[in-house]
């Protein structure tokens, strides 16, 4: 014979789903969103537009999970380095990380758009850009190595110039320095102006400074006080040549496993941080200037009727030697930008 249940059991069982609903009401991401494990990377070091951006990523996904994501930081290149960030990605080494969008050219060209000088105007009309149909396209490229693109923050102005020998001011300048470019289409520039240019991870250029081995590297105005380039080097010219966009990309198969929850929560934690960075970089660029002069540096900010000298010199060649290299889809990415903005 089945014993039917005691009054107090049907009772305490009645209370306790009860409660499980209530809580469930009043703490949604817990009742929700099951625990879950982050592996985020990213190369540049503390106290950088990057590095900060990455923190707050983090920050902003354990606190709209109320705890249940964490978020496994690897920072400062401890983990995955420039050159092997994409593999990482690719085979899910790492779940997330924030990489620039030209470290995939040697495998996508049209992905060194961002290096043409002078594309879009600030930040704000490079994440217009990424967010409309230039977006879609970079999208189904990184997908065929396994990776998405779900946000976008910013490095900074990318191509200013620090060396040990003297002003830069106008393009002839660069006549006969040996540089550390970044990448193919900032080295063909370089070329053209009688300069040398040497492609070496951004680790490995203060020694080279210091030896006399390069006179000079391009690179933000961020970074020549970061890395201490402006410590061997007290040349710089400043130029806001193209806000440099590093994407947030996480692992294609590993992402679309995750729960709709969680890729909300991850989401809306990477759209703060994106407002946020197009906000400040202008103002870091300005700060970063103040910061060399206070290191000692001679800095010559590039604008008005210099800045056109430049655009004049660098653009044409830089766009044509691009579409050589990029084709149809890199003809694609440009149109599309010069709709958006």
């Amino acid at each position: 014979m089945r014993r039917l249940p005691n009054i107090n059991t049907i009772r305490f069982a009645a209370f306790a789903l009860s409660s499980a609903i209530a809580l469930a009401c009043t703490n949604p991401a817990n009742a929700q969103t099951p625990d879950l494990n982050i592996r985020f990377s990213w190369t540049m070091p503390p106290h950088t537009a990057i590095s900060d951006d990455a923190n707050e990523i983090a920050t902003q996904i354990e606190k709209l999970s109320n705890g249940k994501i964490k978020v496994l930081t690897y920072p400062s290149g401890s983990l995955l380095t420039e050159t092997s960030t994409n593999n990482g990605l690719s085979n899910n080494t790492v779940n997330m990380a924030l990489g620039g969008m030209r470290w995939w050219s040697s495998k996508i060209p049209a992905l060194d758009w961002g290096t043409i000088p002078f594309m879009v105007n600030d930040a704000k009309d490079m994440v217009k850009a990424l967010r409309g149909p230039a977006g879609t396209d970079i999208n189904a490229q990184l997908n065929k190595f396994g990776v998405e693109m779900i946000g976008v923050t910013f490095y900074g102005y990318i191509k200013s110039f620090i060396n040990t020998k003297r002003a830069i001011k106008s393009p002839s300048d660069l006549k006969g320095l040996t540089l550390r470019s970044e990448g193919k289409l900032a080295a063909m520039f370089l070329q053209s102006q009688g300069a040398t240019p040497v492609a070496m991870d951004s680790s490995e250029v203060y020694t080279a400074l210091q030896r006399g081995t390069l006179d000079g590297a391009m690179s933000g105005v961020t970074t020549f006080i970061s890395r201490k380039w402006v410590e061997p080097a007290k040349y710089i010219t400043a130029i806001r040549y193209v806000p440099q966009a590093y994407l947030v990309q996480v692992n294609k198969k590993w992402w679309e496993g995750l729960q709709s929850s969680q890729r909300k929560i991850i989401r809306e934690a990477v759209a703060k941080v994106e407002v946020s960075a197009a906000d400040r970089i202008d103002n870091d660029f300005d700060v970063a200037i103040a910061n060399a002069k206070k290191a000692g540096a001679h800095v010559y900010v590039l604008k008005g009727t210099a800045r056109e000298q430049w655009k004049a010199a660098a653009q044409p060649m830089a766009k044509k030697n691009f579409l050589e290299s990029a084709g149809p889809l890199g003809q694609k990415l440009l149109d599309d930008i010069a709709k958006s903005n």
